[in-house]
């Protein structure tokens, strides 16, 4: 007879790392915080090109960015981030406006903790095509 198999605890995390999206409650509305796909990736583009640049200059070189640059970032580019985040939550931007403080910290920091390995792997491939680039030119 066969025997049953069941995931393991790191199987079960090898596949939150694939897809970690992740269900929150916001003004009382359970919503789920999606990770980018591919079709996100070429539908919002321009939108992430834009927040990747960002970032890249922010590191100014140093292949680090403190929260308190993150912070700025996302403080001075508010549009973008809301845009960003409407389409990972597939909400409309005026539903991120009307979230109480907490509820809008929490999708924030859900929002970055889902889609962070999305923007740094943006990240370190923007610095490599940079360097590429530099290195060509020489």
């Amino acid at each position: 007879m066969a025997e049953k198999v069941t995931a393991t605890k790191e199987e079960s995390n090898d596949l939150a790392t694939l897809m970690p999206n992740r269900e929150i409650v916001l003004a009382g509305e359970t919503i789920t915080v999606r990770e980018y796909s591919f079709k996100d990736a070429l539908t919002i583009g321009n939108e992430i090109d834009q927040f990747v640049a960002l970032i890249v200059n922010e590191m100014n070189g140093t292949n680090k960015i403190t929260i308190e640059q993150a912070d700025s970032i996302i403080m001075n580019n508010l549009e973008l981030v809301y845009s960003l985040i409407s389409t990972s939550i597939q909400k409309p931007i005026s539903f991120i406006e009307a979230l109480s403080y907490e509820d809008g910290l929490q999708l924030l920091d859900w929002w970055w903790v889902v889609n962070s390995h999305f923007f740094m792997n943006a990240v370190s491939r923007k610095i490599i095509r940079q360097n590429a680039a530099k290195q060509a030119n020489q």
